[in-house]
């Protein structure tokens, strides 16, 4: 094999990743924004052969225009065009290891005093009793899937602005779990019976996504009234919510004893202390939370169904958000870690902690999806604990 075939190949190795980061890249961007749906499925739908499809642009665009400047004289429209493409494509796998590079570099946020992890190996235990009578039963065949095998994290989070009297605070965040035949209720039973097992927490956090059907509103009420609280129970909506009658499952979340915050806020007291809890439903649900009238200077917890108002938190003084929507990316690869996630910010916000500017989120891989299908990336439930920031030696 002659050295300009090798190099050749590298080139286009390389080109190629770039190529399938920028049509992951606004297969992400898209799945965060509030498109229809048969538009995100169409563009969904075209990615992958997009992706394939790319030797085929490369071999319109011969390699002797990089290593021989003389054959730039009469390329024609489309090799010029192909060049600059492979160009653009270089940039981007450039961009995506350096990228991959830094998050596997990053550090640890400043208020994430410890994690822990509990998995349970459902399969083990029910078996095909799991897979229920979902459309999407067919995905928990694909070997290696991991949708049975199911994560409870225990994270401590030291707060420097939580109130002393919050001092051990318990949360508990559930988000995503998709009811729609797959997995099946045994599925959601058995999580919920682990759940209740230990103390009761002090809150219970619903981040949306609760069906996928028109059928299983009826879910609801029996699986989710098992969580209770010490203090108050709060919850949203989320994306998939939206398609299948939002106002029945408001009124389910409502009639189980869960304040629904929707896209507004409201004071709630907790262990004798005044907060506001914020629900943020957006970009699905019209309106922004307006905090306008909120009271300053008190701790504020927001509800948001997708990390992407991060930001926005930060700009109104949010305390913690809870969030969830991304999944963990579903599908993680050795090293690289996911890859669609559906969030404008691509996978800076997959799971985990983050802090910035006085400011935490936690974002959970939710219970469940529309598609079961998780490749090195469980299904979890989070169980938060809250130590003021000084106690923990934290500024």
């Amino acid at each position: 094999m002659s050295c300009m075939l090798i190099l050749l190949l590298f080139v286009g190795a390389v080109a190629w990743v770039g190529h399938a980061c920028i049509w992951t890249a606004t297969l992400n961007h898209l799945y965060g924004r509030a498109l229809p749906k048969g538009l995100l499925k169409l563009w969904r739908f075209v990615t992958a052969p997009a992706i394939l499809a790319f030797p085929l642009l490369f071999w319109f665009a011969p390699m002797r225009s990089f290593v021989d400047v003389s054959a730039w004289e009469e390329p024609s429209r489309w090799e010029r065009g192909a060049g600059l493409y492979v160009v653009v494509c270089w940039h981007f796998a450039l961009v995506f290891v350096y990228v991959t590079f830094r998050r596997a570099l990053r550090k640890r946020p400043a208020c994430l005093v410890s994690e822990r992890t509990r998995t349970l190996d459902l399969w083990a235990e029910l078996g095909t009793e799991l897979r229920g009578d979902g459309k999407g039963r067919a995905a928990t065949r694909v070997p290696g899937n991991c949708a049975f095998k199911f994560d409870i994290t225990d994270l401590t989070l030291a707060l420097p602005n939580l109130p002393p009297a919050w001092d051990g605070l318990t949360i508990l965040l559930v988000s995503d779990l998709h009811f729609h035949g797959t997995p099946a209720r045994a599925y959601f039973e058995h999580i919920i019976d682990e759940l209740t097992a230990g103390p009761t927490p002090d809150l219970v956090c619903l981040a949306g996504d609760f069906v996928d059907t028109d059928t299983h509103h009826e879910w609801i009420r029996p699986l989710l009234g098992r969580l209770h609280a010490n203090e108050a129970r709060l919850a949203i909506l989320g994306n998939h919510d939206k398609y299948h009658d939002p106002d029945r499952v408001r009124a389910e979340l409502t009639a189980t004893g869960y304040t629904v915050l929707s896209n507004g806020w409201r004071e709630i007291t907790v262990r004798g202390v005044t907060c506001v809890a914020v629900g943020h439903e957006g970009p699905w649900f019209p309106g922004t939370p307006d905090l306008s009238a909120a009271p300053t200077g008190t701790f504020r917890l927001c509800l948001s169904h997708t990390p992407d108002n991060f930001y926005w938190g930060i700009a109104h003084q949010v305390n913690l958000m809870l969030c969830g929507h991304v999944h963990g990316g579903g599908i993680r690869v050795p090293l690289i870690g996911s890859i669609f996630v559906p969030s404008i910010y691509g996978r800076r916000f997959d799971y985990g902690v983050f802090e910035k500017d006085g400011s935490a989120m936690v974002v959970n891989r939710g219970v469940s999806g529309k598609e079961p299908l998780r490749i090195r990336c469980n299904p979890q439930a989070v169980r938060v604990r809250l130590v003021v920031g000084q106690a923990a030696g934290l500024s």
